[in-house]
């Protein structure tokens, strides 16, 4: 069953859709009516959206100053629904007020226009046959070690280097695939032998193991561990940069599967 899940698999990513979405008021309101209620709920139900902004108007009737205040309470209330519903805060809020090109029918312009992305995937399948993390993980037995190949850090630090994505996302999907599974993370390091003071092993370790459970990976799923330069694949000192960064290295190994 697991061999079958990972030859299935299917790798994500998204774009965004910049769009727009308008309600409307009735006359001298800043509370929408029930049916812009469905109509909004409607809308956006089964969405994965972000709103980045919205902007409140009024037909010209009544002054500047007031009309500009209930555009913007009309914004607000908005934006309120917003924070009740998706639980998103700090969205963007303008009032033009009258202060725009108005249309002939005036119920046209007592609105709100709300601006969200829509996050669309982008599917692309991974083969089989392909030598990554699905495959190898798919295969393993448990007591197994795998290592997260290209998976670097910023000079004796956690903080993951820009190009460690996609392998740490690789690993997050595997994780959420596969629910029974169960592993240990081990960080190793280079270059010297005997007690490293600053345990970077154990930092790069509990990095990963936190980018996980931030993640939404449970952590009775996790463990971590740092084994320094104890169990180095190359001897100590190394004779290049090759064999350095083989021992610089950070492992899963397989608990339960």
């Amino acid at each position: 069953m697991l061999r079958f899940l990972f030859c299935c698999f299917l790798i994500s990513s998204v774009t965004f859709s910049q769009e727009k979405f308008t309600v409307y008021f009735d006359t001298d309101s800043d509370q929408l009516k029930l049916s812009e209620l469905i109509r909004f709920d409607d809308f956006f139900r089964n969405k994965k959206v972000k709103f980045t902004k919205l902007i409140g108007h009024c037909d010209y009737r009544a002054s500047n100053g007031y009309n500009d205040t209930l555009a913007f309470n009309r914004a607000k209330f908005v934006s309120h629904i917003i924070e009740k519903v998706a639980d998103q805060k700090q969205i963007e809020i303008e009032s033009k007020g009258e202060n725009f090109k108005q249309n002939s029918d005036l119920k046209l312009n007592r609105k709100v226009e709300i601006y969200y992305q829509e996050y669309i995937p982008i599917v692309v399948e991974v083969e089989s046959s392909k030598p990554n993390l699905f495959n190898q993980v798919s295969t393993a037995k448990v007591g197994d070690k795998l290592v997260l190949k290209s998976l670097h850090f910023y000079n004796r630090s956690g903080v993951f280097v820009p190009e460690s994505r996609p392998i740490l996302e690789e690993l997050l999907k595997i994780m959420m695939a596969t629910p029974n599974l169960k592993i240990e993370i081990q960080g190793h390091i280079c270059c010297q032998k005997g007690t490293d003071v600053e345990d970077t092993a154990k930092v790069r370790a509990l990095a990963v193991y936190n980018y996980l459970i931030n993640n939404g990976i449970n952590k009775n799923r996790l463990s971590y561990k740092s084994f320094g330069s104890t169990r180095p694949i190359h001897t100590i000192p190394e004779n290049n940069e090759d064999e350095r960064n083989e021992n610089r290295r950070v492992e899963i190994q397989i608990v339960a599967n």
